[in-house]
């Protein structure tokens, strides 16, 4: 799962990247493409709390991570950019940062 995540995590941060930086404003269909990859990463962090954190924190992380799903899908539901480039920079990557290998990170190559 280690490897999907990376994968995910990289592919939302060049749509957000290309969305800011190159003005693309192609977010929703390169997101609605990824939505598997996004649902099977939520359903896998949901199954169990994976840091052995305190159990209130972890369902709050939880309840968190259902939010940000939902506003990506509202925003895709609503073709808004804006929202939708919010909830996947702000809020599903930072969860899928916290999975990711810094140091493979550094050295990824950057194709946007």
């Amino acid at each position: 799962m280690e490897e999907k995540i990376q994968e995910l995590f990289c592919k939302l941060r060049d749509i957000g990247a290309s969305f800011l930086i190159y003005q693309k404003r192609d977010n929703l269909e390169q997101t609605r493409k990824i939505i598997p990859e996004i649902q099977e990463f939520v359903l896998w962090f949901l199954e169990g709390n994976r840091f052995g954190i305190e159990e209130e924190l972890y369902q709050n992380m939880s309840s968190n991570l259902l939010e940000v799903l939902k506003d990506i899908l509202e925003a895709l539901e609503q073709e808004d950019m804006v929202l939708l480039h919010d909830a996947a920079a702000n809020g599903l990557l930072e969860y899928l940062q916290l999975f990711v290998n810094t140091e493979q990170e550094d050295g990824a190559n950057d194709n946007i």
